[in-house]
């Protein structure tokens, strides 16, 4: 792929554009800090309906306590010996 252009030691304004689409840099600018933004609102909005559901997951006391020594378990293993002790049943 060639530029064209034999010589570099010529005045650069007279070659005109060195890449595709000059001068739009600040729409693409905006148009980029506004996807972010959008997208920030968006996902905040996700994780708060996440959040909501699982506060009402865990509304009910006894299915919290029974996540919380699940998560005490290490291992699988444990999280069984546990089930099988009938440790999620006992308060």
């Amino acid at each position: 792929m060639s530029t064209g252009i034999e010589s570099w030691n010529v005045n650069l304004l007279e070659i005109g554009p060195m890449y595709p689409f000059a001068g739009t840099e600040m729409l693409w600018a905006i148009i980029g800090i506004g996807s972010w933004v959008i997208w920030h609102l968006i996902q905040g909005r996700m994780e708060k309906k996440v959040f909501q559901e699982e506060d009402q997951a865990f509304a009910d006391k006894d299915k919290l306590k029974q996540a919380m020594r699940v998560s005490n378990a290490e291992t699988l293993e444990e999280a069984m010996k546990l089930h099988a002790d009938g440790g999620f049943e006992k308060s």
